[in-house]
């Protein structure tokens, strides 16, 4: 195991983690409280194959040899040269030192980011509201879903059947009346899948990575992602790629074609990946975003109807936290934001 020269002496200290120890970082990531795949190498790795995320770096928190922390960090361009940090999902800190924990592995990163001049860090956390206040300001921006549905896999099939929605097992039936089978698709699939993703994209508005992004996600996840697809003979009507990591299911990215709205795909899509989330033996399946309680205009508002059809519980984690390096370009940055928002 290799480590660069640590940033700190005495019982806790801050070490850069390289390729070496990946291995090290996904098991202590796997058996943490809060761990989930965003803090994993493999996905650090993953987020280097999109523009304008050259790089990044995981803080790893050690007393005396033993890992009990981490950090990852993703540098990301902001235009004009600059460039911020983001932590999905982290820290990962110990439990009953948090505190302290958090002082070490937040100085490091600012060290980090001042040499390199990015301009500010923002962090969204991987925990509940009120388990451990990180300081720094509040945001509303964020990349991965502050809110969430998640299904409690303890249970069996027909317990999660009945805690349903009348309309989310009577879809599940309109699927299998209209002879859609759902199957796991390696590699060579993933183009038939992308060209009805593109389709979704374009009619529901989200953005869409290129075709490449998706075949780096199940190639550097590997055994821990997986994509389905849905048929009805020999034509493919929709998809799923979720993650399997920890004891964890995630509903990553779906797609479905408009022209067979009526077959009800992605019913029969997600009663496929829960299924398969509780063969993996998952204890939690985890619909990646749905909109705040109450809020009706919310971007994700659309998908929450569908989402919540098959029942589960609204989790809420704490808010993102920016911690600002450089603040005259983070004021330019906002004022910029505000603009475009304002000339929109």
């Amino acid at each position: 195991m290799l480590f660069a020269k640590s940033c700190y002496a005495g019982r806790m200290h801050v070490q850069p983690l390289t390729s070496e120890d990946a291995s090290l970082l996904d098991a202590f990531v796997a058996g943490h409280f809060n761990g989930s795949i965003e803090q994993t190498w493999a996905f650090g790795v993953l987020q280097t194959k999109v523009a304008g995320r050259p790089e990044f770096r995981v803080f790893g928190l050690f007393e005396d040899e033993k890992l009990v922390g981490s950090m990852l960090a993703i540098r990301q361009a902001m235009g004009l040269g600059k460039t911020w940090l983001w932590a999905p999902r982290g820290p990962l800190l110990p439990s009953g030192e948090e505190k302290a924990a958090w002082a070490l592995l937040q100085e490091a990163c600012g060290n980090w980011a001042r040499l390199h001049g990015d301009v500010f860090l923002r962090v969204e956390p991987g925990f509940l509201p009120g388990e451990f206040e990180l300081g720094g300001r509040g945001t509303a921006e964020a990349y991965v879903p502050g809110h969430t549905l998640m299904l409690d896999l303890g249970l069996s099939e027909a317990e999660l059947l009945a805690q349903m929605t009348q309309k989310g097992r009577y879809n599940i039936k309109v699927a299998e009346k209209h002879g859609v089978t759902v199957k796991e698709a390696d590699l060579k699939g993933l183009h038939a899948f992308y060209e009805v993703f593109r389709e979704t994209a374009g009619r529901d508005g989200f953005y869409l990575h290129q075709e490449a992004f998706y075949r780096d996600f199940l190639a550097l996840l590997g055994k821990d992602a997986a994509l389905y697809t849905a048929w009805i003979g020999d034509e493919l009507v929709g998809g799923l790629i979720a993650t399997f990591f920890r004891d964890q299911a995630v509903y990553y990215f779906g797609a479905s074609a408009g022209k067979y709205r009526e077959a009800m795909a992605p019913y029969a899509l997600q009663w496929h990946a829960i299924r398969e989330a509780k063969r993996r033996d998952c204890k939690s399946y985890d619909f990646f975003g749905i909109a705040p309680e109450g809020d009706a205009k919310h971007v994700l508002s659309g998908v929450t109807q569908f989402k919540t059809r098959f029942g589960g519980k609204r989790v809420d984690y704490a808010e993102p936290r920016v911690f600002v390096y450089r603040r005259a370009w983070w004021w330019l940055r906002s004022l910029a934001k505000l603009m475009r928002k304002l000339y929109k």
